[in-house]
């Protein structure tokens, strides 16, 4: 294994927000969608690969974002949700997103109490 840098938690959260800055991205601008959530996706494999440390946490972030974070599945579901017309993308995103999205109960799991901000 490659020696880390980054602490677990500050790398989970900031790859965490990133993808939220991607989704949020392509949500305020549909011209840049297809590359926005490109960004996003690419942060999966990265964050996957750093998961395997926690099996607790990696757990749940398969449970809670399911295939779009499954390494069988997540390519796809990225492109598909790419090309989603407006209504539909935009229904999926606030799904991702915001202080109730799966990303934000993501990161109460990763400081471990539930308490933590989005």
């Amino acid at each position: 294994m490659t020696p880390r840098r980054t602490e677990f938690e500050a790398f989970v959260l900031d790859l965490a927000d990133f993808i939220e800055e991607k989704v949020r991205e392509a949500l305020d601008d549909e011209e840049c969608r297809t590359a926005a959530i490109g960004e996003a996706a690419g942060a999966i494999p990265v964050l996957r690969d750093r998961l395997r440390e926690n099996e607790v946490v990696q757990t749940n972030f398969i449970l809670v974002l399911d295939a779009r974070f499954e390494a069988r599945y997540a390519a796809e579901w990225w492109e598909g949700f790419a090309k989603m017309d407006r209504g539909e993308f935009e229904e999926a995103a606030r799904d991702l997103v915001g202080p109730d999205g799966r990303l934000a109960v993501l990161r109460r799991i990763v400081v471990g109490d539930g308490a933590a901000q989005p």
